[in-house]
């Protein structure tokens, strides 16, 4: 995943997310999906969704990783949008999710 940051700044990353939406806000860069992984168990489960979904958040400029939470499904592909402080996410399963600060 490469970015360039508001600054002009150009980084990349390699993370263990199939990324599936992607949305910059302010002064963060907010990525999610599927984790990037193969269980011999259920070889289509990333793909299909059983796996759950990842959301990393990094610093826009830096590229610095600056939180990671695990979510219940992953998102649909470009299924994310950010306002008002809020990060909104369309999941797999249906159900809309809204993070934010309290």
């Amino acid at each position: 995943m490469g970015f360039t940051g508001s600054g002009g700044s150009e980084w990349s990353a390699r993370i263990p997310i199939r990324v599936r939406a992607m949305v910059a806000a302010d002064t963060l860069l907010f990525v999610a999906g599927p984790p990037d992984i193969v269980d011999a168990e259920d070889p289509l489960g990333s793909f299909e969704g059983r796996q759950g979904g990842c959301l990393w958040v990094f610093s826009a400029g830096s590229g610095e990783k600056l939180a990671e939470h695990r979510l219940d499904s992953p998102p649909v592909f470009n299924g994310m949008a950010a306002a008002n402080r809020r990060l909104y996410i369309c999941a797999r399963d249906g159900r809309v999710l809204c993070m934010g600060s309290q």
